[in-house]
């Protein structure tokens, strides 16, 4: 009987071995020669990843070869060439290309240079020290240096661009637009105010929903913590901002578990303003609360430390 049970285990085991090594061989088994080969962009085709409820592209016929792209934009410096003749205008983009109002990118306007501005702005800032004096011993200080030193953490594709330039704001929505990405979130300065090292730019902000609308692409506002800042002030500021840009196609709602679509506003550095400060706008019995009326809103505020958390929501912030 032992002698039986052992001549079945070592029959099984080489059935076993046979249809694992069949297996092995026919994985490493290639096409017939004479298969047509696929056609572009089908070998990849089958793998890729679409957004829910966009179509594959059909196969098509080669086409025939495209006119060559216009050049690259020149990094902005003072050696830049002068600008070129103006371009006919460029139709809109189509809209067909997904973006998602979930995925929200910051961005900066403040930036400037010498073909413009005649000067860089913002590129050109004081290097900020390390918070701890002995390391920021063994780093430089003053101020940074373009076009080849920036106050940046990389280096832009466009160089040390204007922000002022149509161009570059074509392209950074183009680049927005590719990356699915569906909110402009604007780092925003009250009219004639500016961080240290920038210059006013809330002239800009129609030139940045205009374009953003072309790209079919949405803007929210991110009020910095300018000097003066309170309840007071950003009441003011949010009335500007909604009558002033309100209206506009490319302005930011966010539609709430209630259906209610409401503007949103990112609170930079909130933590600088008192929660009892606060209360007083964003809590519906604050004593000017813009709660229910027409300047409400989502507000998040930004959280740095774990005790951060119950003073925002003591403030009355939506996040």
């Amino acid at each position: 009987m032992a002698r039986r049970r052992r001549r079945a285990c070592i029959a099984l085991f080489l059935v076993l071995l046979f249809a694992f090594g069949t297996l092995m061989g026919l994985r490493t088994l290639k096409a017939p020669d004479g298969l047509p080969a696929l056609g572009p962009g089908l070998e990849l085709a089958s793998f890729e990843r679409r957004p829910e409820g966009v179509p594959m592209p059909a196969a098509r016929a080669p086409a025939a070869p495209a006119a060559p792209p216009p050049p690259p934009l020149r990094p902005s410096g003072p050696r830049s060439p002068p600008d070129p003749a103006p371009a006919e205008v460029e139709p809109a983009p189509a809209r067909s290309l997904r973006v998602y109002s979930d995925l929200h990118a910051f961005y900066y306007s403040w930036y400037g240079s010498p073909r413009r501005e005649g000067h860089y702005v913002h590129w050109d800032h004081v290097m900020v020290p390390h918070w701890d004096p002995k390391i920021s011993a063994s780093y430089p200080r003053g101020r940074h240096s373009p076009p080849d030193d920036l106050g940046s953490s990389f280096y832009p594709e466009l160089g040390p661009y204007s922000s002022r330039d149509p161009d570059v704001l074509r392209e950074h929505m183009a680049q927005l637009r590719e990356a699915a990405i569906g909110v402009l979130v604007l780092s925003w300065y009250p009219p004639g105010m500016a961080d240290d090292n920038g210059e006013p730019s809330d002239d800009l902000v129609p030139a940045i929903l205009d374009t953003a609308h072309q790209y079919n692409i949405q803007v929210a506002f991110h009020i910095q913590p300018y000097k003066g800042r309170d309840d007071i002030t950003l009441h003011d500021n949010v009335k500007y901002i909604i009558d002033t840009y309100g209206s506009h196609g490319a302005f930011y709602r966010y539609k709430n578990s209630m259906g209610k679509s409401l503007p949103l506003f990112y609170i930079y550095d909130s933590y600088l303003t008192s929660p009892e400060a606060w209360a007083h706008l964003l809590t519906p019995n604050g004593p000017h609360s813009i709660r229910n009326t027409p300047y409400d809103g989502v507000f998040i505020a930004l959280l740095v430390e774990e005790g951060h958390t119950h003073d925002i929501l003591a403030a009355g912030f939506d996040v």
